[in-house]
């Protein structure tokens, strides 16, 4: 521990932790350095300013089993808002940053530096690994680039502070929820390496007690418009940076100490948004209202393709977004980007499931209402990419300083007017949209068909199972030289045989013939009650050769089979017909004996329904994809 007095002041100050190498004068912000036993002032530096965050100095937490104090804290400005960066000592001496971002807590550690790194070279959504064999395991992929240079500091601080320059710094992500920052300084290259993750506001483990109440910008809730005098009623004026009036359309920064400075005057809305600012609704088993909403378009060939977007606000979950395209809606969660990866205009992967690249456009915001979280401004682009495995997306927002990922659920519209307990039904969807889920799933429509064929299937062999097969009759019948076709000289009765059972009876007819035909017309005839159930079966074989070679074709013979022939006693009259006449025929008959045939037709209907339902799920999916301005046979 090392004590003093301010060199500048003179005020009594403390060095309790052991890494601190500057501490800030609580009486007069000089930045006093320790120099041996000695004590230097090197300048002064902004007073903090209340950014109503949850922390302050000497707060005491405990992650993963260890404690740790807050013993420091500095504010960065990069032009567009101030953000907090916490020093904390842990009891085994080692040091780390907690850091917020829109709802989130960031702990990192320092790990060296990288030599090979560039800056230049980690443009958004570049993918990386350190050469360093310890921190090779990770692929990173940058979110965003920026600086900032410190404007305000207190407490105790492990380097000395130059409020004077930018000190540039690029946040990167990789799948297992590594969060990384690599802080360049106010140098292009040889980046200091801080790893760690994101926490939420209670996995920090400092007790309730010592948390500041989350108070709000009181004055920035009651505020009014600037240039309407409308009243603002606004839901996370403790977030927002940009406010945009919904009465006039003026466009409102949120300054420093809450109040609000005109900036732009925004065109009004060329329709009226189906939800409203301040509706509340429960997606995901989240509550959340809605704070802010834009109309983005694209133009691609010529046509404008308008959206709009909302932004919806929850104080544990932090902001994310309800799209509505046409009358579709998509719930998009932010996602680390380091989860995705990307083949661009291919293909996105994530969690092991393939997302297919559907479209690329430039998206620009035209009209904003309510509040945001960002410094938004009207007439801002983005190139965004949509990478879809319905009902899911994946979906890529770049800039020049940073890009977003975010995955969207496709949800019906009574699903959105559930949410948000809307009186009035929400428009059909127009047109098909890039995640819809396609209505005629071909899959299931085929596991069904399988279900019901084996159950057919089953059927029919249980058929053939219980089936008697009995061959009631087989005789081969001699012609006589005399027989002519046709005539009563060809005419045969058999022997009476009995049919037990009703049921198919099956006639086998078999002649040997060579380059001609023989004909069979029967009639059962049942000797009890008078029933003639008649049949006609021809054989045909025919065969030679040409400048082809040999052929033949045709057969000697055949099988008929006579539905549903009732028992009894039954005589067969069999009249030949023939061009040349064999000397004998075989004739047959199988009583009880199933049929192929209907276990073959119900297999054709019950392919119907799935083979419809392929077609109608390809002209689906064939009118979706002619909408994607990327590779359709990606």
């Amino acid at each position: 521990m090392t004590q003093g007095n301010c060199p500048s002041c003179g005020a009594a100050v403390e060095f309790t932790a052991g890494s601190a190498q500057v501490l800030v004068c609580g009486h007069c912000q000089t930045v006093v350095a320790k120099k041996g036993l000695d004590l230097e002032a090197h300048g002064k530096i902004g007073a903090i300013v209340d950014t109503y965050s949850p922390l302050r100095l000497h707060v005491e937490g405990r992650v993963d089993g260890e404690g740790y104090r807050v013993v420091g804290h500095l504010q960065k400005d990069h032009g567009e808002g101030l953000w907090d960066e916490w020093y904390v000592e842990f009891d085994s001496g080692r040091t780390a940053w907690l850091s917020e971002a829109e709802g989130a807590w960031y702990l990192l550690f320092a790990e060296g530096s990288a030599a090979d790194l560039q800056l230049k070279e980690l443009v958004p959504g570049h993918r990386f690994r350190f050469k360093e064999y310890r921190l090779r395991e990770h692929q990173l992929v940058v979110e965003e680039r920026g600086y900032g240079r410190v404007v305000a500091a207190e407490g105790q601080l492990p380097q000395d502070l130059d409020p004077s320059v930018d000190s540039h710094y690029v946040d990167a992500t990789s799948a297992r929820g590594l969060f990384v920052t690599l802080d360049f300084g106010q140098w292009g290259s040889n980046p200091d390496i801080f790893m760690g993750r994101k926490l939420k506001l209670e996995e920090l483990g400092i007790p309730p007690d010592q948390l500041r109440p989350k108070v709000k910008k009181v004055a920035l809730q009651q505020a009014r418009c600037t240039q309407c005098n409308g009243p603002l009623e606004l839901r996370a004026p403790d977030q927002s940076k940009r406010v945009a009036c919904p009465y006039c359309g003026a466009l409102l920064h949120v300054r420093k100490g809450g109040s609000l400075a005109f900036l732009q005057l925004l065109e009004k809305p060329d329709h009226p948004f189906r939800l409203s600012l301040g509706a509340k609704g429960i997606l995901d088993d989240t509550p959340w209202i809605i704070i802010g909403m834009m109309v983005r378009s694209c133009t691609v060939e010529g046509v404008r393709y308008p959206w709009d977007e909302y932004l919806l606000y929850n104080p544990e979950r932090g902001f994310t977004w309800l799209m509505d395209s046409n009358g579709h809606w998509v719930f998009l969660t932010p996602l680390e980007a380091g989860l995705v990866s990307v083949a661009p205009g291919v293909a996105a992967h994530m969690m092991g499931k393939r997302y297919r690249a559907f479209q690329r456009v430039t998206a620009v915001t035209e009209t904003v209402l309510g509040e945001f979280y960002w410094t938004v401004t009207a007439g801002e682009t983005a190139t965004t990419e949509e990478y879809v495995a319905p009902p899911h997306s994946v979906n890529v927002e770049g800039t020049g300083k940073e890009v977003t990922y975010t995955r969207g659920e496709y949800l019906a519209p009574e699903v959105v007017r559930e949410a948000f307990k809307l009186k009035e039904p929400l428009p059909e969807p127009q047109g098909i949209a890039p995640s819809q889920p396609n209505p005629h799933p071909s899959p299931a429509t085929w596991s069904w068909a399988l279900v019901w064929g084996a159950v057919l299937l089953a059927v029919y062999l249980g058929v053939n199972i219980l089936a008697a097969n009995e061959k009631v009759l087989d005789k081969v019948v001699r012609l006589s030289p005399d027989a002519r076709s046709g005539t009563a000289t060809a005419v045969w009765f058999s022997e009476p045989f009995e049919i037990r059972k009703r049921g198919n009876v099956r006639v086998e007819l078999s002649a040997a013939v060579n380059n001609g035909w023989f004909g069979l017309e029967g009639e059962l005839l049942n000797q009890e009650n008078g029933e003639v159930i008649g049949f006609y079966e021809e054989v045909g074989f025919y065969s030679g050769s040409d400048s082809d070679g040999s052929w033949s074709e045709g057969s000697q013979s055949e099988t008929e089979f006579l539905s549903s022939v009732s028992p009894g006693r039954y005589v067969l009259r069999a009249q030949a017909s023939f061009d040349r006449r064999p000397d004998a025929y075989r004739i047959g008959l199988v009583s009880d004996t199933p049929r192929f045939l209907w276990f073959f037709w119900g297999l054709v209907l019950l392919a119907l329904v799935p083979v419809l339902s392929l077609f109608r799920a390809s002209s689906f999916e064939s009118a979706r994809w002619s909408e994607s301005n990327l590779g359709s046979d990606s």
